[in-house]
């Protein structure tokens, strides 16, 4: 008796591995004398917010617009006499590029040039606080040190870096001011508030990107394509794959119908459409509960006010909305970044030798806001929006913000790592040194 043994070959899809819960760690295990800062990987923390922000929509317009709000019209001093001298050593596009990192990132960064005596603040520039990582402390009282690289992932750059004094820790002409918040479990630096919707960002690209390969594919179902005139060998499989692949694929394929010739109808091909119920259902459900997740960890009150039009939200008749929605994210998300800033900006100046700058923002109002307003009152929007700018000053509080103690619970414990190495390129060599910011035209000396 004979068997008839019939074969047949699959082409097995592997679906991509899927990163877990993110968790956020300072790794100060490693050997270098600096802490990298992750959150899937041991140093990808900024490198993961500027992914979510250059590929989800909604975070990109939040971040962006509450940025803007934060810095608003700028940076002044109450005493008008001083606002020339504020610009002169303080830049007005260095504080909106601050203003972003915090919103970005979580933290922050500038640049303080001293006078040849240390006794007084020539010029604060702003550092991309993604290039610089902080100094194990080991048994000091505070960070005193921070590494700054452009490229931390390159150990060639690595090599490079260079070693720069923490404000208030040394006498060289150059230090860094380093601005976070305090976050629970981290101490050498802080998260951003809408951390927790980092994966809903993920989500939104992931969605941007099933949508681009369906175009690419001309829209076409899932289907499986069987040939039933037996298995050729691997090489000649691959080879009819990707035949179809180059014919049936693509935008500028999507229409085309497909011939087959066949001695034997049994023999012809058979094409097996794989459907799924409510597909286009289901990712719209996703996008919009991604949307909304984004949107309450920004703490966004009302989505118009960034431009963005929900189902829930249009655009008629909702100004007293729009107004109630501004005044709760002004009192409650930008005030808390602005005053951030300025009692940084105020410990930074006063110890840099000047008196008290009186600092505020100059709030940006959404012109909707003051026009109604103005009619409401009878006033003109000019007379509106500097009424509007007293009542929401907020000069720098007089608080310490010397967080970094001996007393600090949260403060490692770390001690020299004896015979484990001090990492790479670790010297006490003195050597010249430009950071990579088109304002500073000064080179500074500063341990390497």
């Amino acid at each position: 008796m004979s068997v008839n043994k019939q074969k047949h070959a699959f082409s097995v899809v592997n679906l991509q591995s899927v990163n877990g819960l993110p968790i956020v760690t300072e790794d100060t295990k490693t050997r270098y004398q600096w802490v990298p800062f992750g959150i899937y990987g041991q140093d990808d923390f900024f490198q993961n917010l500027t992914l979510a922000y250059n590929t989800s929509t909604t975070t990109s317009a939040c971040i962006e617009g509450i940025a803007d709000l934060i810095y608003g019209k700028g940076l002044y001093s109450k005493d008008t006499t001083k606002n020339e001298i504020l610009q002169r050593i303080i830049p007005q596009e260095e504080i909106k590029r601050l203003s972003f990192d915090l919103k970005l990132f979580g933290n922050g960064a500038l640049q303080i040039y001293w006078n040849d005596d240390h006794t007084k603040i020539i010029k604060v520039y702003h550092t991309p606080v993604q290039y610089l990582r902080a100094e194990k402390i080991y048994s000091n009282p505070k960070i005193e040190n921070y590494y700054y690289c452009t490229d931390w992932n390159d150990q060639r750059q690595v090599r490079n870096k260079k070693k720069i004094p923490a404000f208030g820790t040394s006498n060289e002409k150059f230090e860094i001011f380093y601005i976070k918040n305090y976050s629970p479990s981290l101490y050498y630096y802080s998260l951003p508030d809408w951390v927790s919707a980092l994966q809903f960002s993920y989500c939104e690209a992931e969605i941007s990107n099933l949508h681009i390969n369906n175009i690419e594919n001309g829209f076409l179902p899932a289907v499986m394509v069987n040939f039933n005139n037996g298995v050729p060998g691997p090489e000649e499989r691959q080879t009819i794959e990707d035949l179809i692949m180059a014919k049936f694929t693509g935008t500028k394929n999507a229409g085309r119908f497909m011939l087959s010739f066949n001695d034997d109808p049994t023999t012809k091909p058979s094409i097996d459409t794989i459907n799924i119920e409510n597909l286009h259902e289901k990712f719209q459900y996703v996008a919009e509960y991604a949307q909304d997740r984004i949107l309450v960890a920004h703490r966004i009150t009302s989505p118009l006010l960034f431009g963005i039009r929900t189902a829930n939200n249009g655009f008629s008749s909702q100004s007293e909305e729009m107004k109630t929605a501004f005044s709760i994210l002004q009192t409650m998300t930008i005030s808390p970044f602005q005053n951030l800033i300025l009692n940084a900006l105020d410990e930074v100046l006063t110890g840099g030798g000047y008196d008290n700058f009186e600092l505020y923002f100059e709030q940006l109002t959404p012109l909707v806001i003051l026009s109604q307003t103005a009619e409401e009152t009878g006033k003109s929007v000019s007379q509106v929006e500097d009424e509007t700018n007293k009542s929401m000053e907020n000069p720098a509080t007089t608080e310490d913000s010397d967080e970094q103690t001996t007393e600090d619970i949260d403060r490692p414990t770390n001690t020299p790592n004896n015979g484990r190495g001090n990492g790479v390129g670790e010297s006490t060599t003195i050597e010249n040194f430009q950071l990579s910011n088109p304002f500073i035209n000064q080179e500074y000396e500063i341990y390497k």
